[in-house]
Formats: C-alpha cells, structure tokens, sequence
C-alpha cells in the first residue's frame, strides 16, 4: 500500500511516501466481502424457502378449496335429487289426498240426496192427502158451480170459481217445495230467510203434524234475520231436526214442538225443541256419530248429515243439555249471520 503527504511549507517540493503490505487489508476486504455474500445467500435462501412454503400453503389451500366445493357441489346434488323425490312424493300425496276428497264429497253430496229422497218417501203420504183433500174439494165446488150455472145463479157459481181458483194455488204452493227439496242442492252459498226456510220445512212435515196431533209453537220471529247457506240443504236440516221431534212425540199426551230463534252480531240460531221422552245419557255422546239411533226404524244418518251440511255453511249442530226437571230434547243448530 502506498501514501504520499507534503512535507510543509518549508519544502513544498517534497513529499513523504510511506510503504505498507496490503495483504492484511485484502484479507479483511476478502473476509467482509465474504461474510456479505454469505448474509446475501443466507437471506435469498431464507426468502425463497418463505416463498416456496407460502406457495405450497396456497396450493394446499386452493387444493383444499377445490376438494370442499366439489363435496358441497356433491352433497347439493344429493340433496336436490333427495327434495326432488320428496317433491314429487308430496305431489303424488296431495293428489291422492285431493282426489280421495273428491270421493268423499261426491259420497256426501249422494248420502245428503240419498237422506233428501228418504224424507220425501215418509212425507209422501202427508202430502198426498194435503193434495187430495183440496182435489175433491175443487170436484165438489166443479160439480156444485154446474148446477148453479143451470139455475141460472151465475154470481154463486162465480164464486165457486173463485173457490176453485185459491185451492190451485194452495196446491201450486206444496208442488214447488218438493220438487225443490228433491232437487240435489248446489254447493252455492247465499242469504237465506230463516223463517222462510222454516216455512218450507214446516210445509213439507204440514200432514204428519196434523196427523199426531202436535202442537207447533214459534217463539215471536225475528224479522229479517237471515244465514248464509244453502236454501235446500237448511231446510233438509230443519226437516231432519223436525222428524226427530215427531218421532220423540209418538204416543205422548200433548205433544209440542217449540222453535225459537235468536241473534248474535255473528250469528243466529235456532232451536227445536220436544216435550218427548227425551235421550238417554249413554247416547247422548254417540248421537252424532254414524249408524247410532234411538230409534227401532232408522240408520242413525240424519243427525250425521245434518251436521256435516251445518259445517258446510261455516256453523254448527248441537244437542244442548238436558234441563233438569224438565222431558224433551233440544238441538240448536247455528249458523253465520248473513252479511
């Protein structure tokens, strides 16, 4: 190694020169440029094995990733095949159930008809003697009104016309009423009159009552009170509710049936009661399922039919509570108020 320095101002020309070995300072540039490259190494060695290790953690988690969606993409699989199998299942159930519904209207729809018919068959002979009662009356005003015509009395025969005339209508007013209680009742639901259903049912049962000698008391009306139902279908119920009490009332010392009828903001009811032996209390329970009657003729239908077409219209029938001290049987039947 080699360094130069002026000797001063006294001799400016001159310059000291000293020489040294520059082996010791190449070992120690050697040595400090080793140990750099070494560091150098050691920090690419330690940057690339991060590197690498970070590549492969990603790699295993995007492998992992890959393996979780493929089982999600096969358990979602499973799942939709397992619900569309289910799906089709319920499908095939509710149109089973549906078409079993069906069945079971159809079959309601055919007993009620069935119990309609039946009525009229029991009804048939009272209203066959109401029609022929005012038939003979009408041959006997016919008959009378010839001879009047004879005798030249045209105002007394005229009269006998006027006869004739208003026992037409008499029997215009039964036919209707069962031509229409026959009729197999639509599924319409509509304001109905309940004392004009009372009426019909009441027109219907007219010779039976007459016949036994029953007493018919109707608490005052209430005008105007109307349900909604179906015309025929009420009256069947009430006729059902009716025959029931006069069968309770056969052979009984004053027979009476009571029918009443009282409103609710919602609703109305009306009730039938007898004055008859009453139920006993172990059929009582049973008296609305089917086949149970108190009765040696009958199939214990028609309080099951009148209940099913009573929740038809959105009410109820029930047999109320006996009174204590009191004979008889009563059922209400309620249904909504019409609107």
């Amino acid at each position: 190694a080699h360094a130069a320095q002026p000797v001063g101002p006294s001799a400016p020309d001159w310059q000291l020169a000293a020489f040294l070995p520059a082996q010791a300072s190449m070992a120690a540039a050697s040595r400090s440029a080793q140990l750099t490259t070494l560091l150098a190494g050691l920090l690419l060695c330690v940057a690339g094995w991060v590197w690498l290790r970070r590549r492969r953690w990603a790699e295993a988690r995007q492998a992992a990733l890959a393996a979780m969606n493929s089982e999600l993409e096969h358990r979602v699989a499973t799942r939709t095949a397992q619900l569309n199998l289910s799906n089709a299942a319920l499908a095939a159930e509710i149109a089973e159930r549906a078409a079993v519904e069906s069945r079971a209207r159809q079959l309601r729809d055919d007993l009620a008809q069935a119990n309609r018919l039946s009525i009229l068959g029991q009804v048939s002979a009272g209203v066959a003697h109401e029609i022929n009662q005012p038939v003979a009356a009408i041959r006997t005003y016919a008959q009378t009104g010839q001879q009047l015509i004879d005798a030249g009395a045209v105002p007394e025969a005229r009269e006998n016309l006027d006869e004739i005339v208003a026992i037409t209508d008499r029997i215009g007013a039964i036919t209707p009423s069962l031509k229409g209680f026959a009729r197999r009742g639509k599924g319409d639901l509509r304001p109905i009159e309940v004392e004009a259903a009372l009426d019909g049912a009441l027109s219907l049962l007219a010779g039976r009552i007459r016949d036994a000698g029953v007493e018919i008391r109707r608490e005052p009306a209430l005008p105007g009170a109307t349900v909604t139902a179906g015309r025929i279908r009420l009256e069947q119920i009430l006729v059902n509710l009716l025959q029931n009490a006069l069968d309770a009332l056969a052979g009984r010392p004053d027979p009476v049936i009571t029918i009443a009828v009282a409103e609710t903001p919602a609703t109305v009811t009306i009730t039938v009661r007898d004055n008859g032996t009453g139920i006993p209390d172990a059929v009582r329970d049973q008296l609305f399922m089917p086949f149970t009657t108190t009765k040696e003729k009958g199939l214990g239908l028609g309080l099951v039919i009148s209940g099913d077409l009573a929740l038809e219209f959105g009410g109820t029938l029930r047999l109320e509570p006996a009174r204590p001290g009191e004979a008889g049987t009563a059922f209400t039947l309620e249904l909504p108020r019409a609107a």
